[in-house]
């Protein structure tokens, strides 16, 4: 199977649209921090279920969407119809290779999805390159401390080495590695922290989420040996419970928003 191939599984199987709908604050925080405005034409790269696409219309700009899974699209088209948007512009696409001439967008956006597109350098080159002189970029990313990365540790402990495997895709979470993979192509970086919340009703609830919605560790966790797999729940929820609000029946998952403008 091609990396591309294997990242088309990974955002099929599972249920992203359950796990979308715990970040629509994030991308309406995003869409707000992109200064989007009527006047705009914006991308949302890696757009998923479509949740900043639709925000971004409905503050009137001119919209694309592209993600690499053809069902994410067929989502994010049924949430516009549903929304009452019909103006944006679908498009199947890797963020490593987007499929649009230079200095084509106002604002380019993108909500915990650019940072999974691998190799992550050129990730970042493609934002800046269909941007125009001026612009502005902005995403978000899990930070290094957040809920998802620890549980990724975790998880990792169980699974066989990869020392070809791409760098860790928390690290967008981490401004000196962001301003250095955005380099000269962008200046006035700037961020905010914040937080968005999975209503569960205990972390043990929460893991058996994760294992039915997310594609990322349902993949994962056909390589952990079935004899491995109680010692993992427990380290698991072990960790959930370190994220956990039970006075809110909440996982706290904490973010960095970078905001940029293009040189």
């Amino acid at each position: 199977m091609s990396s591309k191939e294997h990242v088309k599984r990974v955002w099929t199987v599972g249920s992203y649209p359950d796990i979308g709908r715990n970040f629509l604050s994030m991308a309406a925080h995003l869409v707000d921090a992109g200064g989007v405005t009527s006047d705009d034409s914006v991308l949302d790269i890696a757009c998923g279920t479509g949740n900043v696409a639709i925000t971004a219309a409905r503050r009137g700009a001119t919209v694309t969407g592209l993600d690499i899974t053809p069902a994410m699209i067929d989502d994010a088209r049924e949430n516009a119809a549903v929304a009452g948007v019909d103006t944006i512009d679908w498009h199947e696409g890797d963020a490593t290779d987007l499929p649009f001439e230079d200095d084509t967008f106002d604002v380019t956006l993108s909500c915990v999805g650019h940072m999974f597109a691998a190799p992550p350098d050129e990730a970042a080159m493609e934002q800046i390159r269909v941007t125009k002189p001026g612009g502005t970029i902005a995403f978000t990313s899990w930070t290094p401390r957040s809920v998802v990365p620890a549980m990724a540790k975790v998880l990792q402990g169980y699974l066989p080495p990869d020392p070809d495997g791409p760098p860790p895709p928390f690290l967008w979470g981490e401004p000196e590695t962001v301003e250095n993979r955005l380099g000269e192509g962008v200046t006035a970086i700037s961020y905010d922290i914040g937080t968005v919340d999975q209503l569960s009703l205990s972390p043990a609830h929460t893991w058996a989420r994760v294992r039915e919605q997310s594609g990322l560790f349902i993949v994962a966790l056909e390589q952990v040996d079935e004899d491995d797999r109680p010692a993992l729940r427990a380290d698991m929820i072990d960790v959930i419970q370190d994220y956990f609000d039970d006075s809110q029946n909440a996982l706290t998952m904490e973010y960095r928003l970078t905001t940029a403008t293009v040189s």
